[in-house]
């Protein structure tokens, strides 16, 4: 028999209270929180099987003496605090079990009101059940004890949105923001509040802020997010306007993390680098790396003094060449093998394997310049960096078993040494 609950109170009943008496808060609260009349929420069908364990204990007179007995003994040696029934109470709003959560938090700002957590873990499951007139009168406590408190005014504009309050809503996200400037979810939601009340340009503002704020932190979720949401509300993308200098410069930095990593170890560092990027990101990324390879590439040759020979244009076409070539190669393999990912892994495999490739183009154009003993060593760490570089690209991004991988990475560098040598012969004739 479990005895870490009082079933005196799951049924709001005194401790001596007698059989009829128990027998009619059963019954009025089984009429609440029936599963039957509840069908929807989880919650109140853990209530009712709690409603029903205590009336089957206490409304056996045997049972009752050892519950009795083992609650009065249980009393003694737990600590009766405001953080006892605080810590309990958030146990249970782990396990989603928020409204005897609700009551541990009552318990525990009974015995301590100006216990400001216990507001906040109220405030929160509150929310979570969809008592907003309760999430108000909680924040309004709250705010009372700490005037500062960013959290009372975000739930505050939360609720005030649900109840169909949205000009005050939005007022409880703008007091969040001036407290926490860095306040993401503050941000996207006044975004929302403002493309109701048809301001569209500051609701537009508001989720860049979001996504901006998203990136910075790391959370991939809620930057999706705000782009999707934007698309929907207004048809506007990330990747246009003013957001087009946030985005390459973000890119930048992604490529800038993504290359001190793999140049410290191209197999070991492939997954790393790759893994801490979205879709998308890893996407740009692949292509900055394959743009460097490529002027790279165009800088050798004008070095090398072959500048009144080729046309730039073409030139830099010849360049993109290794460059799409190894991203069809690696998706095609991994449709020969069945493995699941994704066209951003292949450009990004493609982009990383080449910037070795261009940076060794770009030292040949000094190649008169200097000593051909350097030119050799230098050509074979780059040689050697490519074939590490797909290889752990193979391996770990694309997922081809290494006995796969080994075929595929000499069939990816064959194939596109062919293609971009017939590509230079066409742009000579």
């Amino acid at each position: 028999m479990p005895h870490h609950r009082n079933y005196y109170e799951v049924l709001q009943i005194s401790t001596d209270a007698t059989i009829e008496e128990i027998k009619q808060a059963f019954r009025n609260l089984a009429r609440r929180y029936h599963p039957d009349l509840n069908p929807e929420n989880p919650a109140a069908q853990e209530k009712f099987r709690e409603i029903r364990e205590a009336y089957e204990v206490l409304s056996d007179s045997h049972q009752r003496r050892e519950y009795d007995q083992a609650f009065r003994n249980q009393q003694t040696t737990q600590p009766l605090s405001p953080q006892y029934f605080y810590v309990r109470g958030v146990e249970k709003a782990l396990e989603k079990n928020y409204q005897d959560a609700i009551e541990d938090y009552a318990r525990a700002l009974k015995l301590d009101s100006n216990f400001i957590e216990a507001y906040i873990k109220r405030i929160e499951a509150r929310y979570k059940l969809g008592n907003d007139r309760g999430v108000l009168e909680d924040c309004h406590q709250l705010l009372q004890l700490d005037p500062s408190s960013a959290h009372a005014y975000y739930y505050r504009g939360r609720a005030r949105y649900r109840l169909g309050a949205t000009s005050s809503a939005l007022e409880a996200y703008t007091q969040v923001l001036r407290l926490e400037p860095d306040h993401p979810q503050a941000y996207y939601y006044r975004g929302i509040a403002n493309h109701d009340l048809k301001e569209r340009s500051q609701a537009v503002a508001d989720l860049r802020a979001h996504a901006a704020l998203c990136r910075q932190k790391g959370d991939r979720i809620g930057y999706q997010l705000a782009r999707d949401t934007l698309a929907r509300i207004s048809g506007t993308r990330l990747s246009f306007g003013r957001d087009a200098v946030e985005e390459l410069s973000a890119g930048a930095r992604d490529a800038l993390k993504s290359f001190q990593t793999l140049i410290v170890n191209p197999v070991g560092g492939m997954l790393p680098a790759f893994a801490r990027l979205d879709s998308q990101r890893a996407a740009v990324v692949g292509v900055i790396f394959a743009a460097l390879a490529n002027l790279s590439f165009v800088l050798g040759v004008y070095i090398g003094g072959e500048v009144g020979i080729f046309s730039l244009w073409k030139l830099i076409l010849v360049g993109f060449v290794p460059f799409v070539s190894l991203a069809v190669i690696g998706a095609i393999a991994r449709w020969l093998g069945r493995r699941r990912a994704h066209l951003a892994g292949d450009l990004f495999l493609a982009g990383a394997s080449l910037l070795p490739i261009g940076f060794l183009a770009l030292a040949s154009g000094f190649s008169v310049n200097v000593s051909s003993a350097f030119m050799l060593i230098f050509t074979v760490f780059a040689s050697c960096y490519t074939i590490l570089t797909l290889y752990g690209g193979c391996t770990q991004i694309a997922n081809l078993p290494e006995a796969t991988a080994a075929i595929t990475v000499p069939v990816m560098l064959l194939v596109s040494g062919l293609l971009s040598y017939f590509a230079f012969t066409a742009m000579l004739m």
